[in-house]
């Protein structure tokens, strides 16, 4: 509700603004620095320790709790539902479960810093490899980045969704 407010508030500004004949940019400027900083936060979303309503990551209940950080991944899913046409579900983790979902992201973090060490190790053994038996070149580099690369993706299919600190 406050945030029909909000947008209600905007456009009665941007609407005066116009009708006093200034730019639409400039309505729309001294309408988004009339709501204050709470307005500004409702215009780009919600914060990130603001409650929402959505889905809980953990047991799947539709529930008020803490929203995913809107990571790559999370905007990437958002867009592929809404090309697809699917109502929007937004992922958040209920109080009951935060504890929880901040281990699994914490999971998540070392096993993505596991795996950028691999690929890295890959990518200097290939090369190393490379130059220990004297072909060191485009054969050689392009394998060694496209396996580094590989394997620097693979965590990403065991992906858990930030809610912050």
């Amino acid at each position: 509700m406050a945030r029909d407010f909000a947008k209600g508030k905007k456009s009665e500004n941007a609407k005066a603004q116009g009708a006093a004949g200034h730019h639409s940019a400039q309505a729309g400027a001294s309408a988004h620095a009339g709501l204050g900083k709470a307005g500004a936060a409702q215009e780009k979303g919600a914060s990130a320790h603001a409650m929402g309503q959505g889905v809980c990551i953990i047991c799947g209940e539709i529930s008020t709790g803490t929203p995913a950080l809107p990571e790559f991944p999370i905007r990437a899913a958002r867009k592929l539902r809404a090309i697809l046409k699917q109502p929007a579900k937004h992922t958040i983790a209920c109080k009951e479960h935060l504890a929880e979902a901040r281990q699994h992201r914490a999971k998540f973090e070392k096993k993505q810093q596991d795996y950028l060490l691999g690929a890295v190790a890959f990518f200097a053994l290939v090369l190393f490899g490379g130059l220990f038996f004297g072909k060191l070149g485009i054969s050689t580099f392009l394998p060694a980045i496209l396996g580094a690369a590989i394997i620097a993706f693979l965590p990403f299919f065991y992906y858990f969704p930030s809610f912050g600190k």
